[in-house]
């Protein structure tokens, strides 16, 4: 097959400059030319100016060396594609390497690129197969080069490894098939004009055979990496996919086996949010290699002070878990100081950092190449933040009894400063029969404003003879705006003929069937659980529990449950399990509008406290609380209050901005144009729309889009108001650097087999670059012809010149002007 011929520029000078100088100097000679054509008859006037204009344009275009370019190819192309990863785990340089000067990717580009005593893998295959080079890392695999490209592959590939993740399927997915249609179609016409007796031949039909065979292998993706798999789905299934058409997977390892020498951190645990006068209690995770039996010291600094700090001696290699808690009292007092005047803070946002004293210990590591230094220094350290709440919340308590889990629920939060709890229970053998609406204590709120003062709503087993569908819809709007409800489902059957009558589309479950409950057992966590923070029941940082799972299972096991089903778009944090016996869901989630809502089956939490008090229970009920309310409103001032979901996120996400505005009599603006913006170093980078939620309020909300990594401060503007007067401002952190990438850095080879294995491929060790060579070379049966014909050097440049100047003088002899 031949590809159009193209033209390229060898010259000194760009060829877009060179074009320019020659359609500048070419309008001039006509414009000077014209002044003596300008009176003679057409067609002399002005194609005597352009035939002498052509000339001098292309004389002077000769300046940026023109080339003409042609690409034959012969036969049918193996297509290769070579799949760097650029995550930051390739950043490293490896102690056992051939040369530890370099990193990963370094060693990788050279591979391909080559040497001037070694040709690279590129040049020794790009006469024979149709080459490309592409990146990956967290996102999807992105085009570096191709030997179609006029760049060179040395300019191409300068890459920097920084991902922070290694998402190996995109790249794996990334193979294609591309097959030369109309080689193939020539091979097959080749054979059938060969002679009869030739195609007997045994050896000659099975070549025949094998070229016309439509599964042969006619390409490869080679998969450059170290082989740590951490975002997105299984590469394996990736490559099995992949392995069952035309191409092969070729994986080649980068790097050492072995771990270098290193400690950080690798994570932080943490609730988004704290009370103001608690304790902000969570968990670190610490990975470690080349440290077993060596102290290691860890603190937690805000604002340069240190607030924590511990000091851990691992036993083994790996990761481990270190548990943290101290006051946050202190810390709120002196991010208040810095307050501007005229403004109030409802919330406070603290900037943290964890840091690994000990990391200084793996400086003194020496690699082969002779140097020491820091092998990864930016685990060293990572950054959190933790909204503190300053404004007391409100917690409203519904059911039809005392029960004995109501009553310490009540209890538990009515010790605490930080709350203010009114607990209405009402129906036979309470104070209150019969249920009143209004806004007094033991009353139940009568409308949305009413309902609007609590954070949080936790509901038990009200009467639901007594339940009107307007209790229903005030329930439903309350979540719907932000609130947090929490069901605590009994014995009783009461709450599920609310939801089988006025709350189907609130409480996230279906009841299942008829017995109303059975027996209970331990609670466990499910992998979704596990993971949040609010699933946490760590006594102590001393405590020989390894895990959440484990502590879970030492809880004094639920009497009873309710036989529940999530309903879809529901997630099961806790199950119950008996011995032997089938899970049944203890603790079932879902948002609802921009609110969220907690099932539990059971009411037996209050058992916790035998011989312990209030050390797990409190504990647990204290971050369910956190869990399911939305954030306050952050700052106000005279006019605006001003509040996000959170105040960290990861990149990509989208903020809820919400917004309250009232006038300068205190009365609410609901008709307000009211945007959001989005400031970093003083400068304004988006603004945000906000909608009217609540007019009778003045509650606006709008959503960012996805958000890219920087430190930002949120600001509102409304109209109808001075930008001064509203000073009212809040920050949030997108892209806060996550070290998952750098738990493990050593070379998987066995991820690496199973992927090459997957895709019908093999895998080779970098030191074996030649035997992957060896393999990559009869996917062609073609090759490839370039050649090159230097125009500006050539007489057919020089005939055009000269034909238009002589054409130029016969015209102008003719003209008489000769």
């Amino acid at each position: 097959m031949e590809f159009m011929p193209t033209i390229r520029f060898a010259g000194d000078l760009p060829g877009g400059v060179v074009l320019a100088m020659a359609l500048a100097a070419a309008f001039a000679v006509m414009w000077y030319y014209a002044r003596e054509t300008r009176t003679m008859a057409s067609p002399y006037s002005y194609l005597l100016p352009a035939l002498r204009a052509a000339a001098v344009a292309l004389v002077i275009f000769i300046l940026a060396g023109p080339v003409w370019h042609r690409r034959q190819e012969i036969g049918t192309l193996g297509k290769v594609t070579f799949a760097i990863d650029t995550s930051a785990s390739m950043s490293i340089t490896d102690s056992t390497g051939s040369d530890a000067s370099e990193s990963r990717i370094r060693r990788a580009t050279r591979l391909l690129v080559g040497t001037p005593e070694h040709p690279g893998l590129v040049d020794q295959l790009s006469e024979t197969h149709d080459i490309e080079v592409i990146g990956f890392g967290a996102a999807a695999a992105v085009p570096l080069w191709s030997n179609r490209d006029e760049e060179t592959l040395e300019t191409a590939l300068q890459l920097i490894a920084e991902d922070r993740r290694t998402n190996l399927a995109s790249a794996v997915s990334a193979a294609t098939v591309d097959l030369d249609v109309s080689g193939v179609q020539k091979q097959h016409d080749a054979i059938g004009n060969k002679p009869a007796n030739n195609a007997s031949d045994p050896a000659n039909a099975s070549e025949a055979e094998n070229d016309t065979e439509p599964n042969r292998v006619r390409s490869a993706i080679v998969i450059m990496s170290e082989g740590r798999h951490n975002l997105g789905p299984s590469p394996v299934d990736a490559a099995r996919r992949i392995g069952s058409s035309a191409t092969q997977v070729m994986t080649l390892g980068m790097g050492s086996e072995a771990e270098p020498v290193d400690v950080g951190v690798s994570q932080v645990i943490r609730p988004d949010s704290v009370a103001a006068d608690g304790r902000l209690s969570g968990k670190i995770i610490l990975k470690q290699f080349g440290m077993t039996g060596k102290p290691l010291g860890m603190r937690i600094e805000h604002q340069n002070k240190t607030v924590w700090q511990h000091t851990v001696t691992p036993d083994t290699e790996g990761e481990i878990e270190v548990p943290y808690d101290f006051e946050v009292a202190p810390l709120v007092e002196a991010t208040q100081q810095a307050s501007v005047r005229g403004v109030s803070r409802d919330a406070v946002a603290l900037d943290l950092r964890v840091v690994v004293d000990g990391a200084a210990a793996s400086d003194s590591f020496v690699n082969d190449s002779g140097s020491a230094g820091n092998i990864m220094a930016e685990n060293d350290s990572m950054p959190f933040r933790v909204a503190a709440s300053i404004r007391d919340r409100r917690l409203l308590v519904l059911d039809g009894s005392s029960r004995w889990e109501t009553r310490y629920l009540r209890n538990l939060f009515e010790r605490d400063p930080a709350w203010r709890v009114d607990a209405v229970l009402y129906g036979p053998g309470t104070d209150i029969p019969n249920v009143t609406r209004g806004n007094q204590t033991g009353q139940f709120p009568p409308d949305a404003e009413a309902i609007s003062q609590y954070d949080a709503i936790i509901l038990g087993e009200v009467p639901p003879e007594q339940f009107k569908h307007a209790d229903a819809a005030l329930l439903r709007q309350f979540v719907s705006r932000g609130g947090g409800l929490i069901v605590v489902d009994g014995r009783y059957q009461r709450v599920r003929k609310l939801v089988e009558t006025f709350l189907s589309d609130l409480i996230p479950v279906n009841y299942s069937g008829v017995d109303a409950t059975i027996d209970g057992g331990k609670i466990v966590p499910t992998v979704t659980g596990g993971e949040q923070p609010m699933m946490l029941l760590r006594q102590s940082d001393n405590t020989d529990l390894s895990n959440v799972a484990d502590m879970w299972s030492r809880l004094p096991q639920a009497q009873y449950v309710n036989q529940v089903e999530p309903q879809a778009g529901a997630e099961v944090w806790a199950n119950t399990v008996q011995a032997g016996g089938k899970p049944t869901p203890w603790l079932v989630t879902r948002l609802f509008g921009a609110g969220r809502v907690f099932y539990f089956s059971s009411d037996q939490s209050w058992r916790w406290r035998y011989k312990l008090a209030d050390e797990l229970h409190a504990r647990f009920w204290n971050q369910v609380l956190s869990a399911v309310m939305q954030p306050p409103y952050s700052a106000s001032d005279s006019f605006v209050s001003l509040g996000t979901d959170r105040v960290e996120y990861a990149v990509g996400d989208s903020s809820l901005i919400r917004v309250r505005l009232q006038g300068p009599t205190g009365k609410p603006l609901g008709d307000a144009t009211v945007d959001a913006l989005l400031v970093t170093d003083d400068r304004v980078v988006a603004t945000v729309a906000l909608s009217v939620d609540d007019p009778s309020r003045g509650t606006y909300q709008g959503e960012t889009q996805p958000l890219e990594t920087g430190e930002y401060e949120v600001r509102i503007r409304a109209s109808g108001f001075d930008s001064t007067a509203l000073q009212a401002t809040t920050p949030i952190w997108v892209g806060t650097p996550d070290h998952a990438e750098l738990r493990r850095v050593g070379l998987d080879e066995n991820a690496m087999k199973q992927i090459a294995q997957a895709g019908k491929g093999a895998y080779f060790h970098e030191s074996s670059a030649d035997q992957l060579l060896e393999q990559l070379k009869p996917l062609s049966s073609g090759s490839i012809i370039e050649s090159d014909v230097l125009v500006w050097q050539s007489f057919y440049w020089f005939w055009v010149v000269i034909a238009l100047l002589t054409a130029e003088w016969l015209l102008r002899k003719r003209a008489g002007l000769v």
